[in-house]
C-alpha cells in the first residue's frame, strides 16, 4: 500500500515512542465502507457503533470518515467517486489526502466481514492515545503545583467513564451546515411545556409552603401517566426516582398514600416507575450529590428517559450555598451530563429570606428549563393548610407546536385532604394578579418590581401602567 506524508498529532513532551496507532486497520475500515453497496451503508452503521471521527489517528482519515457519516445520514450511497465529489464540493479533497489516496483505499482490503474487528483495533489505539494525553496533562498540572487533588481525581474518573462508554472526550464544534442536517431525536416532554426529556427544572419556596407535597404529586402523576398535572400535560408515564434528603419516612409515606388515594388509587403499572430514596430507609447515610460517590450512587438508579427528583438541594448538597465553586459547579456539570444521557432532573430548593429568589447564587438558574416559585397568597389564613401561588421565574421557549395559554399563567393551588385523599384544586391568578399589579403601580411601585412581585410578564404590567395613565388623563380633562 502506498503512503503519503500525513500530519501527526504531536506527542507529549519527552515521549520517545510512536503514539499507539494502526494505519492499516484505519485504511481497512474506510475501504470496507467504500466496498459496501448497501443504502444506508451497513458497514458504516456497524463501525459507527464503536468509532467516531476523532478515533482515527490521521487527520485525513478523520475527514474521510466524517464525510462518510454525512453521506449515509442523507441516505446516499457511499463509493469512491461519490466521496470524491462530496469532498471536492466541500473544498476538503486535499485535506482528505487527494484523489489518488482515496482511489487506493480499497486496495488489498481484507474480507468485509473483518471490519468490526478492525474498528475495534482503531478504537483501542484511540483509547490508548487518549490516556497518554490525559495522564501527561494531569502529570504536568500536578508538577506545576496549584492543582486541587480532589478536582484532578474527579476529572480523571469522569474521563475514564467517558472513555469506557465510548464518549467523545474532546470538544466538538460542528459547522452550522452540519448542525442543521444532524439527525436529532424529536423534542419530547416529561411535563409539557415545563420539562423536556433532556432538561432540568427547579421549584422553590420559603419553608412550610408545601413544595415537597407539590413535587411529590408531580412525580406521582408522571409515574402513573396522568393526563394532566395541575394545568400542564403529561404525554406518557415515565420512570421516576425521588430522592428525599430531609423528611421522615412516616410523614413521606402518609403524604404519598394521600396522593395515591386522591388519584383514585391508581398505581404505576410497573412498580419500578416510582422509587423513593429516603434517609430513614438507608443502611448508611443518604448520598450527597456534592460528592463523587453520592452522585454515582444516585446515577446508578436512573436510565435514559427517566426523571430524577432531588428534594432538597440544601440537604442533598450541604454547603452548596456557602461554597459555590467547590459544590455547585460539580453538581451543575453532573446535571448537564445527565441531560446528555437523556435523564431529566427536577430540583426542590429553598428560597432566600425575602422569598423572591432561590437560596444561593443565581447560577443555579442558568441551565434550567423551568424555575417555579411558590409563595403565600396575600389573603392566606394560617388555618387553611396548603394554599400557594405558583408563578414562573423562568420558562424556556417550548419550540415548535401549539402552546396552550394556561401553561404559562400563574395559578393558585389548594390542597384539601378528605377521607385520607389528597385533592389538589387550582385556579388561574391572572385577574387577581392584574388587579394587584394595578394597586402596586398606583402606589408608586416600579414596573420592574411589579413584574417580580406578581409574576406577570413585563408587557402585561406595561399595558396596565399605560391604562392607569390614560385613566388619569381622562379624569384631569373632566375636571377642566
Amino acid at each position: 500500500m502506498s503512503t503519503v506524508a500525513f500530519g501527526r498529532k504531536t506527542p507529549p513532551p519527552n515521549f520517545d515512542k510512536p503514539l499507539p496507532q494502526n494505519l492499516d486497520a484505519e485504511r481497512s475500515v474506510l475501504g470496507a465502507i467504500l466496498l459496501d453497496p448497501s443504502v444506508p451503508n451497513a458497514t458504516l452503521k456497524a463501525v459507527a457503533e464503536q468509532l467516531h471521527a476523532g478515533d482515527f489517528f490521521l487527520p485525513e482519515h478523520q475527514c474521510i470518515f466524517r464525510h462518510m457519516v454525512q453521506l449515509t445520514e442523507s441516505q446516499s450511497p457511499i463509493d469512491t467517486l461519490i466521496l470524491m465529489d462530496t469532498l471536492t464540493a466541500a473544498s476538503e479533497l486535499d485535506r482528505a489526502g487527494g484523489s489518488g489516496y482515496l482511489a487506493k483505499l480499497t486496495d488489498g482490503v481484507p474480507a468485509i466481514s473483518n471490519h468490526v474487528m478492525h474498528a475495534k483495533i482503531v478504537r483501542e489505539k484511540s483509547v490508548s492515545r487518549q490516556f497518554i494525553y490525559k495522564m501527561n496533562d494531569l502529570q504536568q498540572r500536578t508538577i506545576e503545583g496549584g492543582a486541587n487533588n480532589e478536582e484532578l481525581m474527579d476529572e480523571f474518573n469522569a474521563f475514564s467513564r467517558h472513555v469506557a462508554t465510548g464518549r467523545k472526550t474532546g470538544i466538538v464544534a460542528a459547522t452550522a451546515a452540519d448542525f442543521l442536517i444532524m439527525k436529532l431525536d424529536p423534542l419530547e416532554f416529561i411535563i409539557e411545556p415545563l420539562l423536556p426529556l433532556r432538561g432540568s427544572g427547579m421549584i422553590y419556596s420559603p419553608p412550610g409552603l408545601g413544595k415537597t407535597h407539590l413535587a411529590l404529586y408531580m412525580a406521582y402523576c408522571i409515574a402513573i401517566g396522568a393526563p394532566t398535572c395541575f394545568v400542564w400535560d403529561i404525554p406518557k408515564a415515565r420512570r421516576v426516582v425521588y430522592v428525599d434528603g430531609e423528611m421522615d419516612a412516616e410523614s413521606l409515606q402518609e403524604m404519598l398514600r394521600q396522593i395515591m388515594l386522591g388519584l383514585d388509587g391508581k398505581v404505576p403499572e410497573d412498580p419500578e416507575y416510582l422509587r423513593i430514596v429516603n434517609p430513614d430507609i438507608q443502611k448508611g447515610s443518604t448520598p450527597r450529590i456534592n460528592t463523587l460517590e453520592g452522585r454515582a450512587a444516585i446515577e446508578s438508579l436512573v436510565k435514559p428517559g427517566d426523571i430524577l427528583f432531588l428534594d432538597n438541594l440544601s440537604t442533598l448538597c450541604p454547603g452548596a450555598d456557602e461554597d459555590e465553586t467547590e459544590n455547585w459547579s460539580k453538581v451543575q456539570e453532573w446535571i448537564l451530563d445527565l441531560r446528555r444521557k437523556g435523564i431529566a432532573t427536577f430540583i426542590v430548593h429553598h428560597a432566600n429570606k425575602s422569598g423572591a429568589s432561590q437560596l444561593g447564587t443565581s447560577k443555579k438558574e442558568h441551565q434550567l428549563s423551568v424555575n417555579i416559585r411558590l409563595r403565600r397568597p396575600s389573603n392566606y389564613e394560617q388555618v387553611e393548610g396548603l394554599r400557594v401561588e405558583v408563578v414562573f421565574d423562568k420558562l424556556r421557549s417550548r419550540g415548535a407546536g401549539p402552546f396552550k395559554a394556561q401553561w404559562a399563567q400563574p395559578f393558585e393551588v389548594e390542597l384539601r385532604v378528605e377521607d385520607g385523599r389528597a385533592i389538589f384544586l387550582h385556579k388561574p391568578l391572572t385577574k387577581i394578579l392584574k388587579e394587584r399589579a394595578k394597586q402596586y403601580l398606583v402606589g408608586g411601585m416600579k414596573e420592574h418590581d411589579v413584574v417580580l412581585e406578581t409574576g406577570l410578564s413585563r408587557w402585561t404590567v406595561r399595558r396596565i401602567a399605560r391604562d392607569i395613565k390614560f385613566e388619569g388623563a381622562g379624569e384631569n380633562s373632566n375636571e377642566d
